[in-house]
């Protein structure tokens, strides 16, 4: 059960000890981050994904549910009556899923690979698309800069994943030498360890509990209130002895994604309530999972 997260909590520790020891590179790891890796996944993942119509019913409901979430935080961030920047860190936190990386981890582990494709759609279609375009905005309003739809449009389609994304679509009207798939493929998987470093660089463990309030608002709602909302639905108005399904309520239910706390540090939010809520999150995820993985089966 620990194996898909052994390797985040390792990485974190890696970075961590580096900076006491060395110094703090989590800088230049996130520029290579956003310049490289995740660029590389999206192009990777994207160009060889066949688009038909239930792909693209499963894109609509993945938003849906994402929307939903957002919504829910957005309301109960207002109950909580944070300051602009908390506000805009506890939405970022409390909606967006680590949905790739241990989220897969997650769907090997427990239904195998052949259903990760699942996971994959809603992370590139679902939790990606929506963090590069509503997230942003988000983002850009809570570390108060001018909010402008001029602006907003800017940082979204200047954003090297974002242009990665619309490059992929135009060349999958071609076929794509092997080795150009096979060097995305090694650059994406640095994303995983790089971030996790960069994060753990930044991680003061005096302040792991700095904002918990806030961050276990955030946790209870994006991992349990949430995946167990979307799991009654399913139950009463589909069902959920597929397995599409069960791997759908894990999705929901993942921690904080690792590329929403990069871009939320990046864009001057809150670190201390993004850090910890990722770290947090992992953690907490080891018991929610084993939860809702005992109850699907």
């Amino acid at each position: 059960m620990l194996d898909p997260v052994l390797p985040i909590a390792i990485y974190l520790a890696i970075g961590y000890l580096f900076k006491v020891f060395l110094h703090d590179n989590s800088k230049q790891l996130i520029e290579f981050i956003i310049y490289f890796s995740l660029p590389s996944i999206v192009f990777s993942k994207i160009y060889p994904l066949i688009l038909d119509q239930r792909i693209v019913g499963l894109i609509l409901m993945f938003m849906c549910f994402i929307l939903f979430n957002l919504t829910l935080a957005y309301l109960v961030g207002k109950l909580m009556r944070l300051n602009r920047t908390y506000f805009a860190t506890f939405m970022i936190m409390a909606t967006f899923g680590n949905t790739s990386f241990i989220g897969f981890s997650y769907i090997d582990a427990f239904y195998g690979q052949d259903y990760i494709v699942y996971g994959l759609i809603y992370d590139i279609f679902g939790s990606f698309l929506l963090l590069v375009s509503v997230g942003m905005f988000i983002i850009t309003w809570g570390n108060g800069k001018k909010n402008s739809v001029k602006s907003i449009s800017k940082s979204i389609f200047l954003f090297p994943p974002a242009i990665m994304f619309f490059v992929t679509l135009v060349a999958k009207n071609f076929e794509i030498p092997n080795f150009l798939l096979l060097t995305t493929q090694t650059l994406g998987s640095t994303l995983v360890p790089l971030a996790m470093i960069a994060i753990g660089m930044k991680l003061e463990l005096k302040n792991i509990f700095a904002r918990l309030h806030i961050v276990s608002v955030a946790m209870i709602l994006k991992m349990i209130v949430v995946p167990i909302i979307i799991l009654i639905g399913f139950k009463y108005f589909y069902g959920i002895d597929q397995t599409w399904v069960k791997v759908t309520i894990i999705e929901v239910a993942m921690p904080p994604m690792t590329m929403a706390t990069v871009l939320a540090i990046k864009g001057g939010l809150d670190e201390k309530i993004a850090i910890n809520s990722l770290v947090l999150g992992v953690l907490l995820s080891l018991f929610t999972i084993t939860m809702y993985t005992t109850y699907l089966a």
